[in-house]
């Protein structure tokens, strides 16, 4: 798998999105922004056309952390643990994640440390959380596709419904002024996307241990004919919530 192609796939899916957000939160070129999660660095770098102050990207994989480093010059990465991340308190203006918190098994933890490394007032951005339990598969005989992808990521350690958790999971750590939404949907039913084929080879990893090659090759072949006929409908609900760190955190030094 070449996870910084799949990951700028997985970016593409949700840009309009980010587009939208990033003016909802209101960055500006002097904004010293951090991502958490930053993997191979693709949305990072997207940040660093924002500002003017290079942005940090920080993950736990340090293969993905190299990575990022070959690809841009214009952000600064390091390996560190959302929960324990490497910065000293108020160090940012900006912290935000994309696909992170489905993957972590205590979000309320590194939600509070996002702002305990964000400045008084500044805002903390949870960019795209998926809700797989939510997810939409059409025609019928697609349906097992998508539940099996769903126990898949629940094997692996994900929990399917983060994106509409995300509520929750800020009420637990103080943020203020908390804004909670959804991404729109729109396709092109005629038009098969390029990501097919990368999405194909992540459902073989995937699935392998829950279906055999023939049955994984009928489920390719169907869902290749939808798509052809223009029938296809395949929606994972996406979620937003972004919000302020207290700015009653400056009190604390008079």
């Amino acid at each position: 798998m070449n996870w910084h192609e799949r990951f700028k796939i997985q970016a593409n899916w949700t840009k309009n999105l980010r587009l939208f957000l990033y003016q909802q939160i209101g960055i500006k070129n002097t904004s010293r922004i951090l991502e958490v999660g930053s993997g191979t660095g693709v949305i990072t770098e997207e940040l660093s056309t924002l500002t003017s102050v290079r942005p940090v990207g920080v993950d736990l994989l340090f293969d993905r952390n190299s990575v990022a480093q070959e690809n841009t010059k214009r952000c600064d990465f390091a390996c560190g643990d959302a929960y324990q991340l490497p910065f000293q308190s108020w160090s940012f203006d900006v912290v935000v994640c994309h696909y992170l918190l489905l993957w972590l098994k205590k979000p309320v933890d590194a939600v509070r440390e996002m702002l305990r490394v964000v400045k008084p007032g500044g805002v903390i951005a949870a960019l795209a959380e998926p809700d797989h339990l939510s997810r939409v598969d059409y025609p019928r005989e697609l349906w097992r596709l998508g539940e099996m992808q769903t126990q898949s990521l629940i094997a692996q350690g994900a929990n399917p419904m983060t994106g509409r958790q995300l509520p929750e999971i800020f009420a637990h750590t103080g943020v203020e002024n908390p804004q909670f939404g959804a991404s729109g949907f729109q396709i092109d039913p005629g038009r098969i996307p390029e990501w097919v084929e990368s999405e194909w080879e992540t459902l073989c990893g995937d699935l392998s241990d829950m279906v055999s090659p023939d049955e994984l090759t009928s489920l390719e072949n169907m869902d290749l004919v939808a798509r052809k006929s223009g029938c296809r409908v395949l929606w994972v609900p996406t979620f937003y919530e972004y919000g302020n760190s207290p700015v009653k955190k400056v009190t604390n030094l008079i």
